[in-house]
């Protein structure tokens, strides 16, 4: 047992004592006996439990008991120290738990990034719709096929450069970037009076000549 180690369990019996000079409540000292003081960290107090006793943080972590547990560490340690209770009786065991802790944190942070990835192509899409939409109505003589015919030229190469930009700037967005580009095909069939099916089929058309060149 390192020096430290032996200050930590000195201090943590007297945290016992000062507690024990309260109400009787043998549940929470035996809770308190199971605990097994690492280190402090950050004013962090880690108190640690073997798996067979983890069952006694609850005793600990209820909200009366902490707030008797935490005015008895001030009183021993001078200073307000917050206490943090953990599965495992080592520092590796805190180590994990800091390191499962930064994980989540980096995986939270990546979800709201991807998060707000995604409402911006999303609003990019509807942008487009309302382009695409603006377009149709700006072509003369759109009861007629060749009008229909100059409205996917134009369309088609409009919906291939912001399906680019969409997926360039939300890679992950695959599946929000399919659903919205059959929108776009739908919204064109509607406008157009011809099968959602034949105008992807010309989009992919389009793509496939634009790789080949």
């Amino acid at each position: 047992m390192t020096e430290q180690q032996t200050d930590l369990k000195e201090f943590w019996g007297q945290v016992i004592e000062k507690v024990k000079e309260g109400d009787i409540n043998l549940s929470l000292w035996e809770a308190l006996e199971a605990g097994i003081p690492l280190i402090i960290e950050d004013d962090k107090l880690v108190i640690g439990f073997t798996p067979a006793n983890m069952k006694h943080s609850g005793y600990l972590s209820n909200p009366g008991n902490a707030a008797t547990i935490r005015r008895a560490v001030e009183a021993v340690a001078g200073k307000r120290l917050q206490i943090e209770l953990i599965e495992g009786d080592t520092i590796a065991s805190w180590e994990g738990v800091k390191e499962r802790a930064a994980a989540a944190a980096t995986h939270t942070e990546r979800t709201a990034q991807v998060s707000i990835q995604h409402k911006g192509a999303a609003a990019r899409w509807q942008e487009l719709a309302q382009q695409i939409r603006e377009l149709y109505y700006d072509i003369g003589g759109r009861e007629q096929p060749l009008s229909h015919a100059r409205f996917l030229i134009k369309a088609i190469p409009l919906i291939a450069e912001t399906e680019d930009e969409m997926r360039a700037e939300d890679p992950q967005g695959e599946e929000l970037h399919e659903r919205e580009l059959d929108r776009i095909f739908d919204r064109i069939a509607s406008l157009c009076g011809m099968p959602g099916g034949l105008v992807a089929l010309e989009y992919l058309r389009y793509k496939g000549s634009r790789k080949k060149a």
